[in-house]
């Protein structure tokens, strides 16, 4: 399992209590990291927690599941509808041509994600790096616009 930190910050996990008699080895990073896990904080809220580098964090959570003392929890996270979608193409297109699809989809592949199933927690993110391609300041600042109102518009 991949616990890296990009595009996985939304990963939880939960404690797992053991009933075999194997012998387990904990050291000070990892019983800190294990106190902190609870499967209503996210990974990133865990490290802010812990103040862990990353590069410790993931060696130490690798650890606990080696050792069967944590497990990760699938929790729904609320996805871009296709409606967000479909406008996300049009306005890009309408800015810059028909290569608007396939650079979506690159940025898409880029982040880690699966097209349809982006995480409105990413949308903002995702509107900003498919900005960068538009060339025209005000072109650019006007398709940030328009689309960060789309998607606020879907909060509501």
């Amino acid at each position: 399992m991949d616990i890296g930190m990009s595009g996985h910050q939304e990963n939880y996990y939960r404690k797992v209590i053991r009933t075999d008699s194997d012998q387990i080895s904990l050291d000070a990073d990892m019983i800190r990291l294990l106190i902190a896990i609870d499967e209503s904080k996210s990974l990133y809220q865990i490290a802010d927690e812990v103040e862990m580098k990353a590069v410790t964090l993931k060696k130490n959570l690798s650890k606990l599941l080696e050792q069967g003392l944590i497990e990760p929890v699938k929790k729904d996270l609320p996805v871009l509808d296709k409606i967000f979608l479909q406008a996300l193409k049009i306005n890009l297109s309408m800015v810059i041509g028909p290569m608007a699809e396939i650079l979506i989809e690159e940025v898409v592949s880029e982040m880690e994600l699966t097209s349809p199933e982006i995480p409105v927690h990413q949308a903002a993110e995702l509107i900003t790096i498919l900005s960068h391609e538009i060339l025209d300041e005000g072109k650019r600042i006007e398709f940030k616009k328009s689309m960060m109102d789309i998607l606020n518009k879907k909060r509501t």
